[in-house]
């Protein structure tokens, strides 16, 4: 039984799965060899049991979350994003690191780059990270030197339940090779977010471009929905 089929989602933790050919191309990319071998992730449950039990990836791999429900896992570590880091016999051990916070909000991303930082070898590394649209220019600033290079691939991720008001966009940080699944787009998503996807916000830009359509669906403003985010916080805590 794979994940979907195995996992049910758990609301009061804020957790949406992506869907099963949003995996496998983020399964794909991860076992091309183009990340490294090590990687970090971060709150991705859905994406580390979804590599096969005997890929090296996997088992050179940790997952890190803060559902201890795979605590019987010999790669799980228990992790909460507050910490800014991961543990210390792990630091700075990992090739890449996979995020998907359980918020978009700026600070809950800050403390996500932090923890990536920790994460990653001497030198930088690779980021596959999942938000909406509009945080492409706070990802690059919060991710300091690393996020220089971020940019939207063309693949976008769909979940496997479309819960969410709003569509996510795919972030790396270094080149996709020709034949990767992440340079293709993902027929799941509807075309109308072909455009918004394809378009690159200024260093210099706030958090959200001004007069920017917001990306967002059922009728919120991107405001809205970082204000839906923030009240899912607050009753998380």
């Amino acid at each position: 039984m794979d994940f979907l089929d195995a996992t049910p989602e758990v609301a009061s933790l804020n957790q949406y799965w992506y869907s099963a050919r949003t995996l496998a191309a983020l399964v794909a990319e991860l076992e091309s060899g183009a990340c490294g071998l090590r990687v970090a992730f971060l709150s991705t449950p859905s994406v580390y049991f979804s590599l096969p039990e005997a890929s090296a990836v996997r088992q050179a791999s940790y997952c890190f979350d803060y559902d201890d429900q795979w605590n019987g896992d010999p790669r799980f570590r228990f992790f909460d994003f507050n910490s800014e880091k991961i543990d210390a016999d792990l630091e700075h051990a990992f090739d890449c690191v996979v995020v998907d916070p359980p918020f978009i909000t700026r600070d809950v991303w800050a403390k996500y780059a932090a923890c990536a930082r920790s994460a990653l070898k001497p030198g930088g590394g690779k980021l596959i990270l999942t938000t909406v649209g509009e945080n492409e220019a706070m990802l690059r600033r919060v991710h300091g030197a690393l996020g220089d290079a971020l940019r939207k691939t063309p693949f976008m991720p769909a979940m496997q339940d479309a819960k969410l008001p709003y569509q996510y966009s795919l972030f790396v940080n270094y080149d996709l090779g020709a034949a990767s699944h992440l340079a293709a787009w993902n027929d799941e998503v509807p075309d109308e977010f072909r455009a918004s996807n394809a378009e690159r916000m200024a260093d210099e830009a706030p958090d959200r471009a001004q007069g920017e359509a917001p990306v967002g669906g059922a009728g919120l403003s991107f405001e809205e929905l970082l204000e839906r985010e923030l009240q899912r916080e607050a009753a998380r805590a």
